[in-house]
């Protein structure tokens, strides 16, 4: 079981800095057991991130369909 102390010496031993900007697109099951689940993952990157960019995509699958089909700002 992983614990917030092991993700954040994850992120350094994969050659993470606090102020670099991160992309995540992840999911729980493939992290593994975290002690505390997700609350302890978030926290994790907020505390070694401090200085830098999280980056969360989010889809709304749900929205799309022929009327709504690409996203045109």
């Amino acid at each position: 079981m992983y614990t917030k102390n092991d993700m954040i010496d994850g992120f350094v031993q994969m050659g993470g800095k606090p102020t670099d900007t991160l992309l995540i697109h992840s999911s729980m099951k493939a992290i593994g057991e975290v002690e505390g689940g997700a609350d302890t993952v978030l926290d994790a990157f907020i505390e070694f991130m401090k200085e830098g960019l999280l980056i969360f995509p989010t889809h709304t699958w749900a929205q799309m369909n022929d009327e709504y089909n690409c996203f045109d700002p």
